[in-house]
């Protein structure tokens, strides 16, 4: 069983900066995008795809310039 702690919003972000950005990517996909029970639409797959797609060609602002 999981134990339960409180933790301030200010300390998670701060947290999540600290982090590589493919380990952010990797959190991002799997709380809102796997763990997710619906299915996807079409249209949200195609978002989705696209998303990757241009942060892969570097046409989405960095982890380094939001810090």
């Amino acid at each position: 069983m999981a134990k339960t702690v409180s933790i301030s919003e200010d300390s998670i972000v701060a947290m999540l900066k600290g982090l590589p950005e493919e380990t952010l990517v990797d959190i991002f996909s799997r709380t809102l995008i796997q763990s997710d029970t619906s299915r996807l639409t079409a249209q949200e797959k195609r978002s989705y795809t696209k998303a990757l797609a241009e942060r892969n060609s570097g046409k989405t602002v960095t982890w380094e310039d939001l810090k």
